[in-house]
């Protein structure tokens, strides 16, 4: 294999001036007149031995095999991203990842590519736990571990108790707030006359709910608590260019709102906090009522939001009323975030788990 010493025996040595192995050219020493060693090139493959001495050129009479040379063992110098989420793309840089036959996170294998020997891209697999990971990059030459990469939670847990619920409504005040801002920076929203009843209407809502959220933000510290992190959005869906798609996609975060706020109070012990609830939730209902007599007028109630013919469905039954009783149609968490969270990037969608 290339760099190792080899020892040739024979005659004649003495005074030879070059040993090719093929046509690569190799370090040599003439022991003696019967001893020749050299090395073999790195470049050299399996050839003939070609000696020229002081009485003529000796080939041998059999190539000479040239083993190829072991594989090193890879080694990793960067993770990128440091953190990720399951099903996002990591590129590593390291050294020899030619023929790399395996990546794995915490033991679970990964579908990988290999760029280059110094690089390679892998995806976080979807069963990944979240918290700190081993990497583990396995080639023919040996393993290389690394343990640069968290990988982070799919979802947001609000919490439990009080905190669970305050962490659910800011949340969801978030979601409308972040809504909202997009709104105003969309060609329908802009091209709306200044003054002009439908432009005040979005202003008042995007006003109340950057109020609503901060709000729930300062009260959670104020209360000695972390809250839960600034959520990412993602509306792909809607056209903010197109005043339908964005007052239909309106439509249905206020009426959620709304029926949160119903579902939930009846978690909060504490009599200043349903009432705090029910001051907000009297607001979001206002909100409702607008954006639905945007989208058609006189929709601002309807069986969809309250009980005006059929009986609630809710899957708790304290949310239930009977039909005909006009009573406003309330949602439990669970129900809310499965609506909630196609609003929701991954790694900000909201487990709701701890609210009971």
């Amino acid at each position: 294999m290339p760099g190792a010493t080899i020892t040739l025996t024979g005659s004649g040595f003495t005074g030879t001036t070059s040993l090719l192995l093929g046509t690569v050219a190799a370090t040599f020493t003439v022991v003696n007149d019967t001893t020749i060693t050299f090395t073999v090139p790195a470049s050299a493959q399996t050839a003939a031995l070609t000696l020229t001495t002081p009485g003529g050129v000796i080939t041998s009479a059999s190539a000479f095999t040239v083993l190829p040379a072991p594989a090193s063992a890879p080694t990793i110098t960067n993770v990128s991203p440091a953190s990720a989420l399951p099903n996002a793309v990591v590129t590593v840089v390291g050294t020899n990842f030619t023929g790399a036959t395996a990546v794995t996170v915490n033991g679970t294998s990964a579908t990988f590519t290999v760029t280059s020997s110094t690089m390679l891209t892998f995806v976080v697999p979807t069963a990944s736990v979240a918290g700190a990971a081993t990497l583990v990059i396995a080639t023919s030459g040996g393993t290389a571990t690394s343990t640069g990469l968290t990988v982070l939670p799919t979802t947001v847990s609000v919490g439990t108790g009080k905190l669970g619920v305050l962490n659910y409504v800011y949340a969801l005040e978030q979601l409308e707030a972040d809504f909202y801002t997009q709104v105003r920076a969309g060609s329908y929203y802009t091209g709306l006359a200044t003054g002009s009843a439908e432009k005040l209407i979005l202003d008042d809502l995007f006003y109340h709910e950057v109020i609503h959220r901060e709000f729930f933000k300062a009260d959670i510290k104020v209360s000695r608590n972390t809250p839960i992190p600034d959520l990412r959005t993602t509306f792909s869906t809607v056209n903010f260019n197109d005043r339908a798609s964005v007052l239909n996609t309106a439509k249905v975060l206020e009426d959620l709102g709304v029926a949160a706020y119903n579902g939930v109070s009846q978690y909060l012990a504490e009599p200043a906090y349903v009432f705090l609830m029910a001051k907000i939730v009297s607001v979001e209902a206002r909100h409702a009522a607008m954006i639905r007599d945007l989208v058609a007028e006189s929709t601002f109630v309807g069986n969809d939001i309250a009980t005006v013919t059929s009986a609630s469905t809710s899957s708790v039954a304290t949310n239930n009323a009977p039909a005909r009783s006009s009573l406003e149609r309330a949602l439990s968490p669970q129900e809310v975030v499965a609506i909630a969270n196609t609003f929701l990037a991954d790694g900000s969608k909201l487990d709701v788990s701890g609210i009971r």
